[in-house]
């Protein structure tokens, strides 16, 4: 094994679990809403409200950070994630204020928007051309471990408590990972990788590079992806509980999400060797399965069985498939240019202000109409995306980081 690869492998360790955690530190939240609005004595639509409000902020945070992390130390960018997600999650453990957690679950997306766009430029100041695939792929399945982890396996262990350790928990793990990152500064220091590599340009220069190559497509199939990838799966415990009527043994039930999302990863990495690695044809079959299945279950929504769960889990599926491509995989390609953190940036910022709007809208469709609301939604939602990669945003997944011809 060479000396750039054990760097590599040691590096990608400490991110997976850093995205890991981190995403135990965000969606906590989904399986404690009964809890917090019975401690706190909040409604649930509040709660949604709360959680909204996490989606903006995390989604201008992405803005923010993707460019800062593209022209700081990546290992002390961290370090401030860790320690400020750890003790904002910590905090909200031990309190039962309202006010409170509505204002520091919003302080959390700022926090949280630290970590994706920081991690994917620190790897890919590793990662070689040909080990791009294996790491994005690696680093996408941070987020449906989260989810198993936090909705199946910590869920179940604290069911007979209150939602205190649903946040303590994933806090103080966060606040450890600060000493993970403190020893890496000091054994891989970034300098002696960042001089291998272009300066950052400066912002002017990357919104010139955003408009020459039309990025702002992509940015547009994410806001869409987005609606469905975070802000349909927020409602996911509540839906399956009670619109569906699973009850308590939904909780068996949710680990098709987490389950869906990892098989939509491995399935968009072999679709990838399939179709040549062309990211356009891989986001193209992905959306085609995924407006298949949106209809099936318009057909099928007035009689709830185990077919739509199974339904939701493949749209789940072949949705974080599509979000791979375009989040994960595609910025890797723009290592040359050193903007791979402001894309990164960029593109889930996109995503998570599609999160945003859907967690209120679905909050009310279930509030004010049936759950044929639902899928016919994301019916009209994977259309619309699957109409956008192919055309305007389907030429810039198709360049995959080469520069448009003027």
């Amino acid at each position: 094994m060479t000396a750039q690869k054990r760097k590599l492998l040691t590096v990608l360790a400490l991110a997976w679990v850093t995205y890991t955690v981190s995403y135990m530190c965000r969606v906590n939240i989904s399986t404690a809403l009964d809890k917090l609005a019975f401690g706190m004595d909040v409604s649930l639509d509040y709660l949604g409200m709360a959680s909204s409000v996490y989606f903006i902020t995390y989604a201008f945070g992405q803005l923010l950070n993707g460019f800062w992390g593209d022209h700081v130390d990546p290992h002390r960018f961290l370090i401030a994630a860790c320690l400020l997600s750890g003790a904002i999650n910590t905090t909200l453990g031990l309190q039962s204020n309202g006010t409170v957690f509505f204002i520091l679950w919003s302080m959390n997306g700022f926090c949280q928007s630290m970590f994706w766009s920081t991690l994917l430029r620190l790897l890919s100041a590793y990662a070689e051309d040909g080990q791009r695939k294996n790491v994005s792929t690696i680093m996408s399945t941070c987020s449906a471990t989260g989810y198993l982890i936090s909705w199946v396996i910590l869920s179940d262990l604290f069911m007979p408590y209150s939602y205190r350790p649903y946040f303590l928990v994933p806090g103080l793990i966060a606040l450890l990972l600060v000493l993970g990152w403190f020893a890496m500064m000091q054994a891989l220091p970034f300098e002696q990788e960042q001089a291998k590599s272009k300066t950052a340009p400066p912002l002017p220069v990357v919104i010139g590079e955003i408009r020459h190559d039309r990025l702002y497509f992509v940015c547009l199939l994410c806001v869409l992806v987005g609606t469905i990838k975070e802000g349909a799966v927020f409602w996911l415990p509540k839906i399956f509980t009670d619109v569906l009527g699973f009850g308590e043994g939904s909780l068996i039930f949710l680990m098709l999400v987490p389950l869906a999302k990892l098989a939509g990863v491995f399935a968009a990495r072999r679709l990838l060797t399939m179709v040549g690695e062309s990211v356009k044809r891989g986001v193209q079959v992905m959306l085609s399965i995924g407006c298949a299945s949106c209809a099936a279950l318009v057909l099928t929504s007035s009689h709830t069985s185990l077919l739509t769960l199974a339904l939701i889990a493949l749209l789940l599926a072949v949705i974080n498939g599509a979000n791979w491509f375009m989040i994960s995989y595609l910025p890797l390609h723009f290592a040359e240019r050193n903007i791979v953190a402001t894309l990164v940036g960029c593109f889930d910022f996109s995503t998570y202000i599609g999160a945003s709007v859907m967690t209120g809208v679905v909050g009310v469709a279930l509030a004010r109409f049936s759950w044929v609301a639902l899928p016919l939604m994301w019916l009209g939602i994977t259309c619309v995306a699957l109409l956008l990669a192919c055309s305007g945003a389907g030429t810039c997944l198709a360049l995959k980081g080469k520069r448009r011809a003027a």
